[in-house]
């Protein structure tokens, strides 16, 4: 029975070891999965997550019939079982959770920009767009960008972003 219980959790792991990210489908019980949000919703794996209780399951299976193997009862056995389940889930809970707090998200939002020091990339003249290159979150790219009051801009001039608009740039060039 405690062999069933502990092949059952592991062939589940192992199928989604294989399948990956498209076993996902089940998703974490409790979730919902239609919160309305981009993907960066800080998503944390839930307590009830089908993969977490498939560690459960392989944890209760082995220790208890381990613990059954060394003569034990029945009852102590499902009870060193189901301690050993309840380790071995909360000990993968927090290794998911140790693996999601790592992740980071590479986009930039341009109203992150604003009060940054970029460089002119292409000169901006009168009220046409140049581009400008700007250092954030350790990273450098560049963007459209128009001078506050049409003024002309040189190219290697350094510039202060102002406001945004969508993925475009307000500049005013930064006198010493």
């Amino acid at each position: 029975m405690f062999f069933t219980i502990a092949l059952i959790g592991f062939i589940y792991v192992l199928f989604t070891s294989i399948i990956g990210h498209a076993a996902d489908a089940v998703h974490d019980i409790g979730h919902g999965g239609s919160d309305g949000q981009d993907g960066d919703s800080g998503h944390m794996t839930s307590i009830f997550s089908p993969r977490i209780i498939a560690i459960f399951l392989m944890g209760l299976g082995s220790a208890g019939g381990i613990a059954r193997f060394y003569g034990n009862s029945y009852p102590l056995s499902c009870l060193i079982g189901v301690g050993a389940g309840i380790a071995m889930g909360f000990m993968m809970y927090w290794i998911i959770g140790f693996l999601v707090r790592q992740q980071c998200n590479s986009l930039v939002k341009t109203c992150d920009l604003v009060g940054q020091i970029g460089t002119v990339a292409v000169s901006i003249e009168g009220c046409d767009p140049g581009q400008v290159s700007v250092q954030y979150g350790g990273r450098s790219d560049v963007y459209t960008a128009r001078s506050k009051g049409g003024k002309d801009i040189v190219k290697g001039r350094q510039v202060k972003v102002l406001e945004t608009a969508g993925s475009s740039l307000t500049v005013e060039e930064v006198t010493d």
